[in-house]
């Protein structure tokens, strides 16, 4: 039986959470996100495909001067976003609430 969710697609979809998914747990090693990277864009080449036709964010993944940018900002912004939200969730976590859950649903999930 399928369940529903009350989790819908969110249309300003950050960069970072897309190339966080694409290269995992290795966005803190810049030659293994490069890497990685390169694995997926050739995946679409593979399909014919291209980045775009994913993601509209993902346009100009394939250019190989863009992609090692992208690996050296994604570090800083994950990383910035890890420490902002466990700060927020001690804060959270004093008063649980379903509201406080809900609210930080997507983050939980990126995380």
């Amino acid at each position: 039986r399928a369940v529903k969710r009350n989790v819908k697609a969110h249309k300003d979809l950050e960069e970072e959470y897309l190339l966080a998914l694409i290269v995992g747990k290795y966005y803190k090693d810049d030659a293994e996100c490069k890497k990685k990277l390169e694995e997926y864009c050739q995946g679409l080449k593979s399909a014919s495909l291209k980045e775009n036709e994913i993601h509209e964010k993902l346009g100009d993944l394939c250019d190989n001067k863009k992609r090692d940018k992208k690996c050296q900002s994604l570090q800083v912004k994950v990383t910035e976003k890890c420490t902002s939200f466990q700060q927020k969730l001690k804060t959270v976590l004093a008063d649980p609430s379903d509201d406080n859950c809900k609210e930080s649903e997507r983050q939980c999930l990126f995380l």
